[in-house]
C-alpha cells in the first residue's frame, strides 16, 4: 500500500498532524504550493489543512481542482480550526465529487487559532491544544490506517455567507502589511511563503499582491518586525512548538 499526504501549514499546526498519521500509514507528506504535481496514483489520499473563514484556503481548492488521482483511492482530510471548521471538509468533498471522486473519511482538529489580525493568542492555552491536537491526530491515524469512513457534512449556509468575505478579502490582504524597522533582513518571510508572494529588494520584503493570507511571514519572523495595519501591533506571535521553520521553508536559499 502507497500513500501520500498533502498538506498545506501555515504556523505548522497543520503540518504537526500531517506528520502523526503519515508517521501511521507509512505515507509521503507534500506540501501544497502552486508548483506541485497534479498527478496522482497513490493508494491512499490525505488532504491536512487550515480552515479559513468556515472555509478551504484558495490554495487548497486551487490544487484540489487540478489535482488528477488515478485509480480508486481511499482518500481522506483533516482540517484544524480555532473553533469551527464550518464548510472545510465539505468544500473539498464538493471538489472531489465533481471530479467523480469523493472523501471517504474526515475529521476536524481544534488547535491554536492563529490569525491576530481578528484576536489574540491565548498563551496559557497553548500548550493544553497542542497536546490534545496530537492526541487526536493520533485517533485519526488509527482510523486511516483502518480506511474507516464517515459522513462528510454539507456546507452550510452561513459557512457559504462567511466564506465570500475571504474570497472578496485575501488576494488583496498583502496591502494592510508594513514593515518595521527592526526588519534584519533574513528572508526568514520570503521562504516560509506558499505562494511566492515576497521578494526581497534591498533586502527588504516587497508583496507581490497574490497572498494567500495565512500570515506565515508575520509568525515566522524572528523580529516580529512584520505588522498588518494597527490589527497586529503588540500581539503575541504564535509557531507550533514541534515544528522547525526550515520545515515550512517553500523558498530555501
Amino acid at each position: 500500500m502507497s500513500g501520500i499526504i498533502y498538506y498545506f501549514s501555515a504556523t505548522g499546526n497543520s503540518l504537526q498532524a500531517a506528520k502523526i498519521i503519515a508517521k501511521k500509514i507509512d505515507a509521503e507528506v507534500v506540501k501544497i504550493t502552486n508548483k506541485t504535481s497534479i498527478v496522482c496514483n497513490e493508494d491512499v489520499v490525505g488532504f491536512v489543512y487550515p480552515t479559513f473563514y468556515w472555509g478551504l484556503p484558495a490554495l487548497v481548492a486551487r490544487f484540489a481542482k487540478k489535482l488528477k488521482i488515478e485509480g480508486n483511492p481511499y482518500i481522506f482530510a483533516v482540517t484544524t480550526c480555532g473553533l469551527s471548521s464550518g464548510g472545510a471538509l465539505g468544500q473539498l468533498n464538493d471538489i472531489l465529487n465533481k471530479k467523480g471522486q469523493q472523501l471517504n473519511f474526515g475529521k476536524t482538529i481544534r488547535t491554536v487559532a492563529n490569525n491576530i489580525t481578528k484576536y489574540r493568542i491565548r498563551q496559557k492555552s497553548i500548550a493544553k491544544l497542542v497536546q490534545s491536537e496530537n492526541k487526536k491526530a493520533n485517533k485519526i491515524a488509527e482510523a486511516v490506517a483502518k480506511k474507516q469512513k464517515n459522513n462528510i457534512p454539507k456546507v452550510g449556509v452561513i459557512s457559504k455567507a462567511f466564506y465570500k468575505l475571504y474570497l472578496k478579502e485575501y488576494p488583496n490582504s498583502d496591502n494592510g502589511f508594513y514593515i518595521t524597522n527592526d526588519c534584519i533582513s533574513c528572508g526568514i518571510c520570503q521562504q516560509v511563503c506558499p505562494s511566492n508572494n515576497i521578494i526581497l529588494k534591498d533586502g527588504k520584503p516587497i508583496f507581490q499582491h497574490h497572498c494567500e493570507n495565512c500570515l506565515a511571514c508575520l509568525h515566522w519572523c524572528p523580529k516580529n518586525a512584520i505588522e498588518w495595519k494597527k490589527a497586529t501591533v503588540g500581539k503575541q506571535r504564535y509557531c507550533h512548538p514541534q515544528i522547525s521553520c526550515s520545515e515550512l521553508k517553500t523558498n530555501k536559499e
